[in-house]
């Protein structure tokens, strides 16, 4: 109970603190609000005021467990495959050639980096440079999508812009979800053969095909639902997908991603299902900035270098992937080496990520991780939205075609 109320206390007051100071920074200095509530996080954790003490952070691990599951639905509804059967193949092409060339650069780098600057040993080498190389290549769509709509430069790069945000991140979860897999944290009960890497992955999945069952038994055969029984009926399902997923050490994000799928492409419900958790996207995402901030430690100092060299190599990928992308898969009418300038954004599945993380590797740095991407997360929200804009902007000086992208660009930021 006593957590509970800490919880609640530390989520209202970082609310305030936002409204009353961190607005007038945001309009000041013109960044994408959210890292201001790690530092409040941090602040009001065990390292500084001591309101969340560290027995308590420890306790709010199954609600964090729960908003994981949340974001990794949401990311699953992007993917109604009516909506992604409308987009141009071309899109497709560039932004999955995009996301790949992305991770295959940081993953490269940070193998690099743990195998031979750190001599760090193969297995952890491998976790830790899939788990940085995945956050590394997510892109925030929403970020994405309101600089795209504030903008509204007529051009057919932005409808790919928004689409290759949300491969990124599928990419990316699904990286860490099958590198969770490989190298799978627990044992079984004696006398029962361990389940190998590939049936590990068939489990996270089948945990959300069978979540879905699950979700459209409650839900009944109706159409319209009231929203009230529809937030139940996702948070039960959320909770059973991510509850079985933190029991089996593998990960509530990829396994409500297919969650989010199987309900998004199944049942006449999908519009709700999608408008309530983009509705809810936002204090979800904001108390897990509260909780890594209350969670953060430095950890080995000798690694912290490894931070900000993290940064750099998201940097270095970020540009080189989408210049691999922009420049020499995109057929003429999408040439965009700059593409990569629009996609800085790190949005909240990376926080999701690192938190996962170090709930399943507690052994494997996992105060490293959350460090490099707090950083990241601070640091890209000051310059992302800036970035995309005199981006998108810079677009608009070329010969625009008219009524290009405007459909795809609806299909991909409302609710389907």
């Amino acid at each position: 109970m006593q957590t509970t109320l800490a919880a609640i206390a530390v989520i209202t007051v970082g609310y305030i603190f936002a409204y009353l100071i961190f607005d007038r920074l945001r309009d000041r200095f013109g960044y994408v609000g959210g890292a201001e509530y790690v530092v409040i996080g941090f602040l009001l954790g065990p390292r500084v005021t001591g309101l969340l003490d560290a027995g308590q952070v420890q306790d709010l691990t199954p609600i964090v467990s729960l908003a994981l599951g949340w974001l990794g639905m949401l990311l699953g509804t992007y993917f109604r495959l009516p909506t992604m059967a409308l987009v141009d193949g071309d899109h497709l092409r560039v932004a999955f050639a995009e996301a790949v060339s992305t991770f295959a650069i940081a993953l490269g780098a940070l193998l690099g980096v743990f195998r031979l600057l750190v001599q760090t040993p193969w297995p952890e080498a491998a976790v830790l440079s899939v788990t940085l190389a995945a956050i590394a290549t997510l892109s925030s769509p929403v970020a994405v999508d309101a600089v795209v709509d504030r903008l509204r430069v007529r051009s057919r790069i932005p409808p790919v812009l928004q689409l290759a945000a949300r491969i990124d991140t599928l990419i990316a979860v699904v990286a860490f979800g099958l590198v969770l897999a490989i190298y799978h944290q627990g044992d079984v009960a004696p006398g029962v053969r361990p389940p190998t890497s590939t049936e590990w992955a068939v489990i996270n999945i089948a945990v959300g095909v069978a979540s879905g069952v699950l979700f459209h038994l409650f839900l009944g055969p109706r159409g319209h639902l009231e929203e009230g029984r529809l937030f139940v009926a996702l948070a039960g399902a959320i909770v059973v997908a991510s509850g079985a997923s933190y029991y089996l050490n593998l990960s509530p994000i990829f396994t409500t991603l297919v969650l989010g799928f199987i309900l998004v492409n199944s049942g006449s419900a999908h519009r709700d299902v999608t408008r309530l958790l983009l509705s809810t996207e936002r204090p979800v995402y904001l108390a897990l900035l509260l909780f890594a901030g209350a969670a953060w430690s430095p950890g080995s100092v000798d690694l912290l270098f490894i931070a900000p060299l993290f940064v750099a190599i998201r940097v270095l990928a970020r540009f080189l992937g989408g210049a691999i992308a922009g420049a020499y898969v995109a057929p003429p009418e999408l040439r965009a080496p700059g593409l990569g300038r629009g996609l800085l954004a790190q949005g909240g599945i990376g926080v999701a990520l690192a938190l996962n993380y170090g709930q399943v590797y507690p052994d494997f740095h996992p105060r490293l991780v959350l460090t490099a991407t707090l950083l990241a997360v601070l640091l890209f929200e000051i310059v992302a939205s800036r970035e995309a804009s005199a981006f998108i902007l810079g677009l608009g000086r070329r010969s625009p075609v008219p009524g290009d992208g405007e459909a795809e660009l609806e299909s991909m930021a409302e609710p389907r």
